[in-house]
């Protein structure tokens, strides 16, 4: 029993069953609720604001809490609303829709058609999610519909056709519309995550030791090991971003649309978070680096999920200060929505690199420097 190792496997088995069972919390306790979708009825007639309102009554009545509709005004605002990744998708009342139900009792009957929009680029998981819930919601909606247009015949005593009946059991037709599709990107982002992570804390590691082991005994010996060491940094950042990005073209087979522009996002990313970590592990030691081993293992299942997807915990307090979310968001931003480098999250990763270069700048030129310079000059007195 004097042998500790006898007894730090069990202790381990302990603390990383712990650890990484408390990773799959966010999965195991998925509850998506209010997941934003539009409502939009392009219809002047009365059946569109009736099949609102209906909508509306009816969501209330069971007591859906899935999906939260707020209504636009047209088509090209809910479009804005996606674009901007407000909304996960859509409900559309076309503007002929009245007219089409009013032909149903008709020599010529035409369905009426609900067009569901789906934003397939803000999350590809609740994407699928919503497209199964409209398409149940306007399965819903057909049944009241059928219930109320066949009232209405029996109430004018029309006859019914054989023909007929499956029309005025499923009167209104769904026509699904992706929009910011991902094609064949769809894990694009996920997978840039862990090579780019690796390659930030590697690279921090090993300049940390580089300047642990450099014998600096003056100021300006200082300044040009820094100056030479943030150049070497953002070199290396580079590197990593176009070797990930060249790498997945080669072993995952992503074809970009623009190869420079994903490429120069992900060495942004890249360079945030070498000089992050850099100037985390130089003003909290070498043992600091275990949060962002830590990071990783508690970080990739919540980036994958949608907030409204997560426990109120994580979706409050862990999933804001996540800096890898700004490597997946802003590569999002590129991929589906066809936006810059200096995308929102581009900027936000900007800052992480400047803040953390300037923090490690003041701790390296506060450091013993000073110090070693007092006793040599002692000694020589």
């Amino acid at each position: 029993m004097k042998n500790k190792f006898l007894v730090l496997p069990f202790i381990a088995v302990i603390v990383l069953g712990i650890i990484f069972l408390s990773t799959q919390i966010p999965a195991v306790k998925m509850s998506p609720k209010n997941l934003p979708a539009a409502l939009v009825s392009e219809d002047a007639g009365e059946m569109g604001n009736t099949l609102l309102q209906n909508l509306q009554d009816q969501l209330a009545a069971t007591g859906m809490d899935t999906i939260q509709f707020t209504v636009y005004d047209s088509i090209q605002l809910m479009e804005k609303a996606m674009t901007n990744q407000e909304v996960y998708g859509g409900l559309v009342v076309p503007e002929n829709f009245t007219a089409q139900f009013a032909s149903l009792q008709s020599p010529t009957p035409e369905n009426p058609t609900m067009q569901i929009y789906i934003n397939q680029g803000t999350n590809t998981a609740v994407a699928t999610m919503l497209t199964a819930a409209l398409d149940n919601v306007v399965k819903q909606l057909n049944t009241a519909m059928s219930t109320q247009l066949l009232q209405q015949i029996e109430q004018a005593n029309i006859p019914i056709q054989a023909s007929q009946v499956p029309t005025f059991v499923a009167p209104i037709l769904s026509e699904t519309i992706i929009v910011n599709a991902v094609g064949d990107l769809g894990s694009a982002p996920t997978a840039f995550f862990q090579p780019l992570w690796f390659a930030s804390i590697i690279g921090a590691v090993l300049f940390y030791l580089a300047q642990m082991k450099t014998s600096i005994i003056s100021k300006q010996q200082k300044v040009k090991f820094l100056a030479l060491q943030s150049i070497i940094a953002i070199i290396y950042a580079f590197f990593a971003g176009y070797f990930v990005t060249w790498s997945s073209t080669w072993i995952l087979g992503f074809s970009f649309d623009d190869f420079n522009k994903v490429a120069l996002f992900s060495s942004l990313a890249c360079l945030g978070f070498v000089f992050l970590i850099l100037a985390t592990i130089t003003w909290l030691r070498l043992p600091s680096l275990i949060i962002y081993i830590l990071l990783m293992f508690f970080g990739l299942p919540l980036i994958q999920l949608a907030p409204e997807m997560l426990p109120a915990f994580y979706q409050d307090y862990i999933l804001p200060w996540l800096p890898m979310k700004f490597l997946i968001n802003g590569l999002k931003d590129i991929l589906y929505f066809d936006r810059g480098v200096f995308n929102g999250n581009g900027v936000v990763l900007s800052w992480i690199a400047v803040i953390s270069f300037v923090l490690l700048w003041i701790k390296q030129l506060i450091g013993k420097t000073a110090v070693a310079e007092e006793e040599i000059t002692e000694n020589i007195e």
